[in-house]
């Protein structure tokens, strides 16, 4: 029997795929067996999918990005990154941007189950090289059987010269859709793909077919630290059996919530008082219908058919509709209806925010097809 004391570990699930697969099961019972364990979730995508597997021993409370979590766990005497990018190199470039952002040493357990699977210990810049946390990773490497290796923490290399910034993306598939800061930017077309900016604007997506209107919407950026990435947001999620319409929360009346080309924060804009959300943008329908058919939110969805189909899930509440501009931009159409204030109140049917939206959308001329989920709730 060990005589060894127990060793408190904060640990941190980036992503939804070790989730999904349920191999983070493997993880937490290794930790478990040095002490107590505080996990939590970094991005949307972990966070749904471990509700969607009722992992309560999760903190799935807070939209939160990763880094920020590592360190909101920093009082730890272990901080624990698991993640499962999409090859060794790409999990190995999301460890040194991530353990970059924290002064404490970070022990990532990178595509576990895989045989290009390890385990890294990015040393701090204090060299942090303590008792517990060289035994946190000697015993997760031992326990899922993967290779230990040390790194010394670095922030990202990029090249630059002059005022042109350029950053290269490692893993990109041709036919994937790349984003940045959550934006699709374009599709793959050739392996190699880097991103170049001048003086803090994208001005060019090599090896990409750029989506103009994606990059518009992308401000002022520093490439050093900015969410690149290609691929799609939950690629597992088809293996669940889910129908497409989930049974709608009993609420009859209340307010009225916007989510415009902003999934990653639905959760944080809808309350028990919430009979409905307006979601706009075809990617932004699809993602946050998902989320909310959890809570049985119905939502009004506002597209126009420029989807990049970055997230599998078809979930809706019943009740819900997704109107299908023809001849209107969503982006215009969405903004305008938020900005009109004809939905500010707080005493609204369902039925009543349905024919609210499409009278505004005759009265601008705006033709569309409505796809209903589910019967109809409209009383």
């Amino acid at each position: 029997m060990s005589l060894e004391r127990a060793i408190d570990t904060g640990l941190v699930i980036h992503g939804p795929e070790l989730i999904d697969s349920g191999k983070i099961a493997d993880i937490v019972e290794a930790l478990c067996t040095l002490g107590p364990v505080c996990a939590l979730v970094g991005g949307t995508m972990a966070r749904v999918a471990a509700l969607d597997k009722h992992l309560t021993f999760i903190d799935t409370s807070q939209n939160i990005h990763t880094s920020d979590a590592l360190n909101q766990v920093s009082d730890k005497e272990a901080l624990v990154l698991a993640n499962c990018g999409k090859t060794s190199e790409t999990g190995i470039v999301f460890g040194q941007i991530v353990s970059s952002r924290v002064q404490r040493s970070v022990i990532q357990v990178e595509r576990p189950g895989f045989v290009d699977g390890s385990v890294f210990l990015w040393r701090g810049a204090d060299g942090d090289k303590s008792r517990n946390v060289q035994r946190v990773a000697r015993h997760l490497s031992s326990y899922l059987s993967l290779t230990l290796i040390e790194k010394q923490k670095k922030d990202l290399s990029v090249g630059q010269t002059g005022d042109i910034v350029s950053r290269h993306v490692h893993g990109a598939k041709r036919g994937e859709p790349v984003l940045v800061q959550g934006q699709v930017v374009g599709t793959v077309v050739d392996e190699e793909v880097a991103v170049i900016a001048k003086r803090g604007r994208i001005v060019d997506v090599r090896g990409v077919t750029t989506k103009a209107h994606g990059l518009e919407k992308i401000g002022n950026i520093d490439l050093r630290t900015a969410y690149v990435k290609t691929g799609y947001l939950r690629a597992g999620i088809e293996a669940y059996d889910h129908s497409s319409v989930r049974p709608a929360r009993p609420l009859k009346r209340g307010m009225v919530t916007f989510v415009n080309h902003c999934a990653e924060g639905t959760l944080e804009r809808v309350n028990e008082k919430t009979i409905c959300t307006i979601t706009v943008g075809d990617d932004t329908t699809s993602i946050s219908g998902d989320i909310l058919s959890r809570a049985g939110i119905p939502i009004i969805g506002i597209t126009d058919g420029d989807g990049d189909g970055i997230y599998a899930g078809m979930c809706k509440a019943e009740g819900s509709i997704v109107l299908r501009l023809d001849n209107a931009s969503d982006d215009e159409i969405g903004s305008s209806l938020e900005r009109s204030g004809a939905l500010n109140g707080e005493n609204y049917t369902l039925g009543s925010v349905i024919e609210i939206v499409t009278v505004f959308l005759l009265r601008n001329g705006v033709e569309f097809v409505a796809t209903r989920f589910g019967r109809d709730r409209l009383q």
